[in-house]
């Protein structure tokens, strides 16, 4: 029998049998958990986020196929960051939260805190920012909010997911200073602070382990260095081997795909691969988590959507960035006579595609918020350039990266062609990440809307009539050409081995310390009124391993509206230091004031904030020596307030390597994977195309498709009845194309609720090797 000791060596926790306690650790279907009545384990239930509720009452997928329930759509990600407003951001999280029971769902998948390495990535319009404390505080906000309505957070992608092409598979390879200083750092501050009910671990490998297989990052990091307590679960789709990801720190597979690996993990236990030890602590996690008591929606739904509908319009009345007003050409006067263009005026975008896409329960586009409010206003939608525009509206997605960081010709021939006319231009720019603005010396006005939410319309006339101020700060570098980006000349050349050649170097690390210029610093934004940051000073000059200093500055509204400045906190470092930027941002906070209004804010700045990652040690060191502390409206030395010294009383030197190659300690040009090697002792793989009989189940659909006729014919019917067309051109469509053609078949079967099985994984990979003895079979390719 399965539950004799002698058999499998794991007590019966929760009174389950060891079968049972496999069968726990994956889920039940797509959005919940297998239960056990009689072990008072009840189903634990899930669903899409993070700038919003994707709830599917039906059949759930992860690709947005089925229907799901009208919710709040919030502004995405990054619109969300440029709030610089962790407390706004505990408001968007109790309302998501509050939406989420008021559907009885117990955890919503989010946030997204990855760091935005390169500007192509399509998923970056999710995520926050390129820097890491940043992304932490917003994050840690995020899960105080909706943890407070009871609802569990599940952060995500841990760790190192920084691209969507080939993300299922692909290797990062990171040095330890970069790895820990900037791509786990938002995580830590976020699991540290708020304590997640739930970290969802990525897809990719990172140097060469899985993230589901990874106990480095799972057990070492996520457990015993930041004292996490809650459960880890897969992306969806994303376990690697049930048994090397129980003995990791996996605790929960998903989706539910028929219990496709409960064999395997019943026979490492019986074998002794599987620690019992880990299996009983993934079924505490889980058990645990089913078990939490939640709090019973008792409002109106309908009331509650349309009191989030005017948080959305908060929210980004708060994001939206002001980053050119010359002239005074903002805000526009009543009297003013406007001729709108563009047919995204129209149809407006404001969320991006794929899992995160959210059933609005409204949607105003900009036409609609400026028809709201009685503005006269002439509409041209541009008619010549709708193929333009619809091309554009393919470009942010779940599951590809864009291909470009330029807009569309001949949408910049227009902004061009209008502004020799007219010079008194404002561009709303609706995009989820930076593009190229070849035309911004032209026009007067430049207003960032980012991906906005479902009340961008009302929003956008706000901030264009003076309404609402702007009081965005950029939480991304924008560059004045993609070559400029450190990570470009290698970004997207090999997807299955990706060698993060620039290291620490990432948005405004780089640009500062390479003195490349930038179109719009990090940290930048202009108001309809001025401020003045004034008496600042420091509470010690120097600082032990236990210590805090703190920032104390005054800030006043110098204008003639309300509005609210951010104040920004750098640590300056050694600039002749390897793998070490010019500063990076430790502290902030935003001050909302009235016309001649001032407040006195203080920063706290602990010893980490100055303190390096030591590999050797596995901990950061505060170090000897002295740094600086920046106050600042930007990461631009044009927008430095004051620059104070501290000294440094640490155990010991810096710990950073000196031996390395120049370029990481004065970052020229672009990276070379040579000098990467060097520095960090990795070496990426060369691509190579797979041959038949080398296929196995992690090669995709459309690679097995090249050398295979049948497994083509396969394929080509799957994709007419799911995409329904073989050339997509809707942002959508193609979401649904990459997904189908681009995933390992071993995840497509992980991700099919059980309607395609091992067997026919099998089978298809042997008709690709021409191994037709597994053809038969449906055994081993």
């Amino acid at each position: 029998m399965l539950g004799k000791k002698k058999e499998y060596p794991v007590p019966n926790a929760y009174g389950l049998t060891p079968a049972e306690q496999v069968k726990l650790t994956s889920g039940a279907d797509f959005w919940g958990t297998e239960e056990f009545p009689a072990a008072n384990i009840p189903r634990f239930r899930m669903s899409d986020g993070p700038h919003g509720l994707r709830f599917q009452p039906g059949a759930g997928d992860h690709l947005g196929i089925n229907a799901s329930e009208p919710s709040t759509a919030f502004p995405t990600g990054s619109a969300l960051a440029c709030t610089w407003d962790p407390a706004l951001v505990v408001k968007m999280g109790q309302a998501i939260g509050q939406e989420a029971r008021s559907l009885h769902v117990d955890m919503v998948l989010g946030p997204g805190v990855n760091i935005k390495r390169n500007p192509l990535c399509g998923r970056n319009f999710e995520y926050f920012s390129e820097d890491p404390h940043l992304a932490g505080k917003l994050a840690a906000g995020w899960i105080d909010g909706i943890q407070g309505a009871g609802v569990g957070a599940c952060l995500k992608h841990f760790a190192a997911n920084n691209q969507e092409d080939d993300r299922l598979r692909s290797d990062s390879l990171v040095d330890p200073i970069a790895l820990h200083e900037l791509y786990l750092e938002a995580f830590r501050i976020a699991v540290i602070e708020s304590q997640p009910e739930g970290v969802m671990c990525s897809y990719n490998r990172i140097n060469g382990t899985y993230a589901s297989d990874n106990a480095y990052l799972l057990s070492t990091v996520l457990r015993r260095q930041w004292g996490f307590k809650g459960a880890v679960i897969t992306d969806w789709g994303a376990l690697n081997d049930k048994v090397k990801a129980l003995n990791a720190g996996t605790d929960l597979e998903m989706p539910g795909d028929k219990h496709m690996f409960d064999q395997q993990a019943l026979a490492g236990l019986a074998a002794g691969q599987l620690k019992p030890e880990a299996l009983t602590r993934a079924v505490a996690k889980i058990a645990q988590l089913a078990q939490k008591q939640r709090p019973a929606f008792t409002g109106d739904r309908a009331q509650l959507l349309r009191e989030n509908a005017r948080l959305a319009e908060h929210i980004e009345e708060q994001a939206a960035v002001l980053l050119k007003n010359d002239h005074t050409i903002l805000p526009l006067q009543p009297s003013d006579r406007i001729l709108v263009v563009g047919e995204m005026a129209d149809a407006t975008r404001y969320q991006g595609a794929g899992s995160s896409h959210i059933n609005a329960a409204e949607a105003v586009s900009i036409l609609q918020g400026l028809d709201a409010a009685h503005v006269a206003y002439t509409y041209q939608n541009g008619a010549d350039q709708a193929a333009t525009l619809a091309a554009a509206r393919t470009a942010e997605s779940e599951g590809f990266d864009r291909q470009t960081m330029a807009l569309p010709q001949d949408q910049n021939n227009l902004i061009s062609a209008i502004a020799a006319v007219n010079p008194r231009v404002v561009v709303l720019l609706v995009a989820g990440a930076p593009v190229e603005l070849p035309w911004a010396d032209q026009v007067q006005g430049l207003l960032n809307l980012y991906l906005g939410g479902e009340r961008v319309g009302t929003a956008a006339q706000h901030l264009l009539y003076g309404t609402a101020t702007p009081s965005g700060k950029l939480a991304e570098t924008y560059p004045l050409h993609y070559r400029d980006v450190p990570s470009s000349a290698l970004y997207n050349q090999n997807n299955g081995s990706v060698g993060y050649a620039e290291s620490v170097y990432v948005g405004y690390r780089y640009y500062d310390k390479a003195q490349v210029p930038v179109r719009f610093p990090f940290g930048y934004g202009l108001s309809y009124t001025t401020f003045a940051v004034t008496n600042v000073h420091l509470d010690q000059a120097s600082i032990s391993p236990q210590g805090t200093i703190r920032v104390t500055a005054t800030v006043k509204n110098t204008g003639d509206r309300a509005g609210a400045e951010v104040v920004q906190a750098y640590v300056g470092n050694d600039p002749d230091a390897a793998l070490t930027p010019l500063k990076t941002l430790q502290s902030f906070a935003k001050v909302a004031l009235t016309p001649g209004e001032e407040k006195t804010i203080t920063l706290a700045l602990p010893a980490q904030a100055f303190s390096e990652w030591d590999d050797a040690q596995q901990a950061y060191v505060l170090p000897t020596g002295t740094r600086t502390v920046i106050v600042a409206t930007s990461a631009a030395a044009a927008d430095i307030i004051t620059t104070l010294p501290v000294t440094l009383q640490g155990a010991a030197a810096s710990t950073r390597p000196t031996q390395v190659p120049a370029w990481y300690r004065q970052p020229q040009g672009l990276p070379s994977l040579t000098d990467f090697t060097a520095m960090s002792g990795l070496t990426v793989t060369p691509v190579r195309t797979p041959q038949p009989g080398e296929y196995t189940p992690y090669n995709t659909p459309r690679e097995m498709s090249r050398t295979s006729w049948a497994v083509r014919q396969v394929t080509d019917a799957i994709e007419k009845k799911l995409v329904g067309t073989t050339q997509p051109t809707s942002v959508e469509d193609r979401f649904m194309q990459t997904i189908l053609l681009d995933t390992p078949i071993i995840r497509l079967a992980q991700q099919s609720s059980g309607s395609f099985p091992l067997p026919l994984v099998n089978r298809l990979v042997a008709l690709a090797n021409r191994h037709y003895t597994g053809l038969v079979t449906g055994h081993r390719w």
